[in-house]
């Protein structure tokens, strides 16, 4: 398995986990022939899947199809594309991409600490130089 194809797994499951977190309120239609023909579209890899996943599953993915529905057409061939590499693992292979996502957040938001922590240790002159040097930057 290439590194490509945990990158698009750990792309889809940072989708998943982002729209997990957002409102419960949808419900999953139980057969796939229940989806409108745009979910079916955009959720076509896991067809063959669809009636045998849980609600919970169901919704998950739902949502994903729900960001996308409006998107242009190239980041819904792009979704389609993870979401295919994604239904394509084995369930060790996600477990995998989960764990290595989680790891992933985990050293971010460590990284992100270090460098604020930083960041309060300089002193209000090089703060200011700071400043300055990043708005510069963000105008180009």
């Amino acid at each position: 398995m290439g590194n490509s194809r945990i990158h698009s797994a750990l792309m889809t499951l940072g989708l998943l986990v982002v729209l997990a977190v957002q409102s419960q309120a949808a419900l999953a239609a139980e057969t796939w022939s229940e989806l409108s023909p745009k979910q079916q579209e955009l959720l076509a890899p896991l067809k063959d899947n669809w009636n045998s996943m849980s609600r919970s599953q169901q919704e998950r993915w739902l949502k994903v199809g729900r960001k996308y529905e409006n998107e242009p057409a190239e980041r819904q061939a792009t979704m389609r594309e993870r979401v295919s590499s994604w239904s394509e693992l084995s369930p060790q292979e996600k477990a995998a991409a989960r764990e290595n996502y989680k790891a992933l957040q985990e050293k971010r938001q460590g990284e992100r600490n270090s460098s604020w922590n930083s960041y309060k240790s300089l002193d209000q002159q090089k703060r200011e130089e700071f400043k300055g040097k990043n708005t510069k930057q963000s105008l180009n």
